[in-house]
């Protein structure tokens, strides 16, 4: 702590977000330069069924997506603020509408099996810029959890035992620099049961934790069978491929958020036509579920809980006076003591791994011994070592 009382790593943090927000304000001052004005398309899938009204709020949408695209390679080629641009730029286009001030339809027409629908748009670049930073120093500070993803895809109501949408959501976490469980270590029956209730969410956080996941991803994939049609001379089977997905803490198993998407796909075989649609919607609810564990984590990682076996009342306040004396702790609550076991909830910018360190460094180390430690919770004894 200095004499102002900001922490200096945080100081040092908050410092260099602030001279890159006023530089990028100098570069970017006045209305002509705060807006990008970009041209950019957008298509949605012609499918059977689908009203024209429709294809044009979805071709829509993605011209606004694209128009956003240009204005993040624009930043990130005149500034050197991002190192892995994928990766943020994920965050930025789940809300892509908000950066898109004002548009202009150029042109609207069909051609073929897609609907398309081209723009011209200003882009916000000082909204852009703000969240592209948020983003860096997120990563930088909190690192990103460990993920397991687990999910059922289903034809109507019939389990089927493909893969499809699961390997194109764990290709793009991937590719965005998280790390996933290795699957080969995951019992697939228990695996499966859990996709199959998604709303267990304690059987869910036990299995992601029991393979060391911080946060576990259960879906359901469902494909709907959308008709035939006509093309060509070949007849083409049309499916809805629906995606839900929960997202959930294994330390707590609370709820960190829902996400879902759609889309459709058209083949002649109905097997091609199913797998393509979830591929479609995997690829929608990917950038998602990226979105809630990014507006998340960061708050989720600040609390600490800490469960100790075997300490007296007197050894918990004494426990209590040197974890506020740890560097990182911003402040701990009132613990409890519930038949020998103390349980502390610690407000802090360290990781569990850090905590435990620390305690073991300090005067209960010789007699504590740490049992479990993931995500943000660690059990311990105190107390109950052989000599």
């Amino acid at each position: 702590m200095n004499m102002f009382g900001i922490k200096p790593v945080r100081s040092i943090l908050w410092i260099l977000s602030a001279a890159l927000l006023i530089n990028f304000s100098r570069v970017y001052a006045g209305e002509e330069q705060e807006y990008k004005t970009v041209v950019a398309e957008g298509v949605s899938a012609l499918v059977p069924g689908k009203q024209i009204d429709r294809a044009y709020d979805e071709a829509l949408l993605d011209a606004k997506r694209n128009a956003v695209h240009t204005g993040l390679g624009v930043l990130v080629n005149s500034e050197t603020i991002v190192e892995n641009y994928q990766l943020l730029s994920d965050r930025i286009l789940t809300k892509s509408a908000g950066y898109v001030r004002k548009f202009k339809v150029i042109s609207r027409n069909s051609e073929g099996d897609l609907y398309r629908v081209v723009i011209s748009a200003q882009v916000a670049l000082a909204d852009l810029h703000s969240d592209l930073l948020a983003v860096q120093i997120l990563k930088e500070e909190k690192g990103y959890p460990k993920l397991m993803l687990i999910g059922v895809e289903k034809a109507g109501d019939d389990p089927k035992n493909s893969v499809s949408a699961q390997t194109v959501i764990e290709e793009i976490l991937i590719e965005r620099g998280f790390d996933l469980v290795d699957e080969s270590q995951v019992e697939l029956i228990k695996a499966r049961d859990v996709a199959l209730n998604p709303d267990d969410l304690d059987a869910a956080a036990a299995l992601g934790q029991r393979f060391g996941a911080q946060i576990i991803v259960v879906f359901q994939a469902i494909a709907d069978y959308e008709g035939s049609s006509n093309a060509y001379g070949l007849s083409l089977n049309s499916y809805r491929g629906n995606l839900d997905a929960r997202i959930i803490y294994t330390d707590t198993a609370d709820l960190l958020g829902s996400v879902n998407s759609f889309d459709y796909a058209s083949a002649e075989g109905k097997p091609v036509a199913i797998r393509l649609a979830f591929q479609r919607a995997a690829r929608k609810v990917a950038p998602l579920i990226i979105e809630k564990i990014l507006q998340d984590w960061q708050k989720h990682t600040n609390k600490l809980e800490l469960i100790v076996k075997g300490l007296t009342y007197r050894d918990m306040k004494k426990m209590k006076d040197e974890i506020q004396m740890i560097r990182g702790v911003i402040a701990i609550g009132t613990p409890e003591l519930r038949k020998g076991v103390a349980i502390f909830q610690i407000q802090g910018d360290l990781t569990a791994e850090r905590l435990a360190d620390k305690l073991m460094d300090g005067v209960f180390g010789a007699g504590l011994k740490i049992n479990s430690l993931s995500g943000g919770r660690i059990e311990a004894e105190y107390g109950t070592l052989e000599d």
